[in-house]
């Protein structure tokens, strides 16, 4: 990814954060002529002993195939993003542009097949997403009909070693414009994110 040095994030929190809050991305790994890319939820695990991203695939999808332990993968996550008019600035001699976070997490792979980690992995994701449900829900591993549904999938562990992450956020336009702009997308009803924030 190109990541010009005024855009690159560099604070770990803050990576953490986008890929907490926008779990859904893309895994990609190497295919025979182009990248193979599978569109999922995934859960970023952090202790002491490292950074993971763990998600599950359909066994049916031929990508499952390619998650062999040791495999290299990238996993890719975006966050807000907009399109950004030059009627925003106070320069008027500024053009279109594009305004996102992303980040990536380079690593490698393992592969999760037995079924009681499965279990685990699976209960791992959907508690995050049942965390805000009055009565949430989870699965009954005793029912067949629901433990069976685990043979049809695979899990993946990405162990991170490494994150690029890009915040471009007009951080290479004057003070003046960056004000401009934070108005302009407040009235617009788009986030105030999309433009960098000033530290003291």
């Amino acid at each position: 990814m190109y990541v010009p040095a005024h855009f690159r994030e560099e604070d770990q929190e803050s990576i953490h954060a986008l890929v907490r809050s926008s779990p859904f991305g893309l895994l990609l790994t190497n295919g025979s002529a182009v990248p193979e890319v599978t569109h999922l939820p995934m859960l970023l695990e952090v202790d002491p002993s490292g950074e993971r991203i763990l998600g599950h695939l359909a066994l049916a999808n031929p990508h499952a195939k390619m998650l062999q332990t040791g495999a290299c993968a990238l996993a890719v996550f975006s966050g807000e993003q907009g399109y950004i008019t030059p009627r925003w600035y106070a320069d008027p001699n500024l053009v279109p542009t594009w305004n996102y976070r992303v980040v990536h997490a380079h690593g490698t792979v393992r592969r999760v097949e037995e079924e009681s980690e499965l279990m685990v992995l699976v209960d791992a994701l959907t508690a995050v997403h049942e965390s805000g449900a009055q009565s949430p829900w989870s699965a009954d591993w005793s029912n067949p009909k629901v433990s069976r549904l685990l043979k049809a999938i695979v899990g993946f562990e990405l162990q991170v070693t490494r994150w690029e992450a890009k915040a471009k956020l007009s951080q290479n336009r004057a003070p003046e414009d960056q004000e401009a702009l934070r108005k302009n997308l407040l009235a617009h009803d788009q986030p105030e994110t999309l433009v960098h924030t000033k530290t003291p």
